[in-house]
Parts: structure tokens; C-alpha cells; sequence
């Protein structure tokens, strides 16, 4: 298990993070928490060892970007994620700057948290434990892609990534991140195969005219469907047609 010290100001808030969030699950242990940084710094003075922090920004006695920066000039090898209730885009600059791993928004959500921690685990094995399974970050990774793959699947003619990021609980721009880091495409890419890929089968059966195939996939316009289909296959839907079994072993 890795190490970790939690800085909030907000009693009911630090005994959330400390207690209901599984910080097990993503290989880490509460050392310490504090209700302000000052606490937190003389902790971590006489704790070096310690892999990470997670505080707030604005706090009574010393601030966390005060608590950061020490951390980054003094403790490089410890791991900085802040947590601010405002959208602040100097907090973010000065977060840059200090090499913070991750910023979170109140209120923090679950799958957020899960896998900066499960990410951060998964550097650290790497330093220390160069022959360590990444498996429990691949599984949760695995878990959430299956579930938007899915929701794609089920929800072809109208799928949306602000959906998909809603459903699986991560901000729209995260999980488009780790999709594509993930799935080698972006959300949209794979969003556009599964339609063409949809529209091959309903367009091998000749009973489907062409305009209820481009309804069928997403498209209100068939001109924009061939154009699409077109610009995928390199074939228009009436070509695909008449290459017939052909065309589909081709794509």
C-alpha cells in the first residue's frame, strides 16, 4: 500500500474522503488527515515517505497551493491532487506550475477520484514494482469502457459522449481522454465504425431502402448518410449494394 495524508478544513467533507471513499481499492493508505495545511506541512516534515496528498485550496493559517508548492520544492517525489469549490482558472495555472497531478471540483466525484489514485498507483508500481500486474487499473478501465461501449451499442442513432460521461459518472473531457488512450480512436471515431458497421448489415438486406437505413444509424438526412457512408467505405450505399457479400468482406 501506498501512503496518503488528506488536508480539508470542512469536517463532514475530510471524514467523507477518510472514511467512505475505498482507498484500498486503489492501493492506498490513510496516514494522517488535517483540517489545515499548516498541520498537514509539519506532518510531512517529519514523514517524507509519504506518496501523496489530497487537500483543499482554501483553508484557515496556510493555504494548499502554500502546502503545494513546499511539497513541489521540497518533497518532489510526493504526489500533490487539489480540490477547490471554485472554477478558478488561476488555482488551475499555479497547479500546473507545481506539477499537481490532478484537480478535482467540489463535490468530487467517486469515479474522478478512483482513477487519478488507480493512475498514480499504477506509475508508482512501475517505479517500484517494475514486475507488478497492472490488472485492478486495467479492470476498472475495462469496466468503464465496456459500459460505454455498450451504451453506444444500445443507443446508436443518438449516442453522445456528454451522455456516455454522464452515465459513467466522469466529466465529458476525461473520459474522452481515456478512451482514446484506451481504445486507440476517439469517442467519435468509434461512435462512426459502429454506425458503418450497423449500416453494412441493414444495407446487405435489400427489403431495407436506403433512407430507413440512414434513420436506422443516426442520420435525419440520407445525403448526409451517403456522403458519410462515401467517405468510410470509399463506395456509396448503392455501390456497397450491388458489390453485395463482396463489399462487406472488403470493409
Amino acid at each position: 500500500m501506498y501512503s496518503l495524508i488528506i488536508v480539508e478544513d470542512d469536517d463532514s467533507i475530510r471524514s467523507g474522503l477518510v472514511h467512505l471513499f475505498p482507498w484500498e481499492d486503489c492501493g492506498f493508505t490513510i496516514t494522517g488527515d488535517f483540517s489545515n495545511a499548516r498541520s498537514a506541512w509539519n506532518f510531512l516534515k517529519e514523514h517524507s515517505s509519504v506518496n501523496a496528498v489530497l487537500t483543499d485550496i482554501r483553508m484557515p493559517l496556510m493555504d494548499g497551493l502554500e502546502l503545494t508548492r513546499r511539497v513541489y520544492e521540497e518533497m518532489p517525489q510526493t504526489s500533490v491532487f487539489l480540490i477547490s469549490g471554485f472554477q478558478d482558472f488561476s488555482y488551475a495555472q499555479q497547479a500546473i506550475h507545481y506539477n499537481v497531478k490532478d484537480f478535482f471540483i467540489k463535490p468530487v466525484r467517486h469515479q474522478n477520484l478512483m482513477l487519478s489514485f488507480l493512475k498514480l498507483k499504477e506509475e508508482l508500481d512501475r517505479l517500484n514494482l517494475p514486475d507488478a500486474d497492472p490488472g485492478p487499473v486495467n479492470q476498472y478501465y475495462d469496466q468503464i469502457l465496456r459500459m460505454v461501449k455498450t451504451y453506444v451499442t444500445d443507443h446508436l442513432k443518438t449516442a453522445t459522449l456528454e451522455e456516455a460521461a454522464v452515465l459513467s459518472h466522469l466529466s465529458a473531457g476525461y473520459l474522452s481522454r481515456l478512451f482514446k488512450s484506451q481504445c486507440s480512436m476517439s469517442f467519435s471515431d468509434y461512435v462512426l465504425k459502429k454506425r458503418m458497421e450497423r449500416a453494412c448489415v441493414l444495407l446487405s438486406d435489400p427489403r431495407n431502402k436506403v433512407y430507413e437505413v440512414s434513420d436506422a444509424v443516426g442520420y435525419d438526412n440520407p445525403k448526409n448518410f451517403s456522403r458519410a457512408f462515401r467517405s468510410y467505405f470509399h463506395m456509396s450505399p448503392k455501390e456497397f449494394r450491388e458489390k453485395g457479400s463482396q463489399a462487406y468482406d472488403e470493409t
